[in-house]
């Protein structure tokens, strides 16, 4: 299936929230036409270039998207909130006259998203992580929103909440198996302890 894409400097993972303020009038026309039809876009993230202008150089892997809400700003800008479903992997990328970038997207299959395997006790100091990195209030649009009883929910939320360079965070993103996952979550916590 053929989806709009949205290239950011930020990355979202199934589940998580972002808002945004659309002004290009290519998203502004991405944003109507999804509200249209009911369905949503890609949010990826960009290797080389900028989120205004020309299109970048993107990663394969996104996340697929929709609109929860929208409204206008008081800078006159259109504002909206996107909740991510799941990612997606992408190939077959061009560029629309206007510059909106397309894509052909299938399901990024994990076992982190199949399986959802209760968490093994090894891990459970993951929690108590994630627990305080709710406390701040950066992360507060996540307050009373985590299932602590998902293991894919707490990758995730600690993937986006935790102190990483983007390109960190893609390699989580582009990750096939809990075991991955829950083992670079660890190591990322080392190290910011350090």
């Amino acid at each position: 299936m053929k989806h709009a894409l949205f290239p950011l400097n930020t990355i979202v993972f199934p589940g998580g929230i972002l808002p945004l303020q659309i002004f290009e009038q290519r998203y502004l026309t991405l944003i109507k036409d999804c509200m249209k039809q009911e369905t949503g876009f890609v949010i990826v993230l960009i290797i080389e270039g900028k989120e205004v202008g020309s299109a970048p150089q993107i990663y394969c892997t996104g996340c697929y998207v929709e609109i929860i809400d929208w409204q206008s700003l008081p800078n006159g800008l259109l504002g909206i909130s996107i909740q991510a479903k799941h990612r997606v992997r992408l190939s077959n990328s061009t560029v629309r006259d206007d510059g909106l970038l397309l894509a052909d997207t299938t399901l990024f299959e994990s076992t982190l998203d199949t399986d959802n395997p209760p968490l093994p006790k090894a891990f459970s100091p993951l929690v108590d992580t994630l627990k305080q990195l709710v406390e701040h209030p950066f992360a507060s649009r996540y307050k009373d929103k985590i299932d602590y009883g998902s293991t894919a929910d707490i990758c995730y939320r600690l993937s986006e909440l935790l102190p990483i360079s983007n390109k960190q965070r893609q390699l989580l993103l582009e990750t096939e198996s809990t075991e991955q996952m829950l083992d670079q979550l660890v190591l990322h916590i080392n190290d910011l302890q350090k």
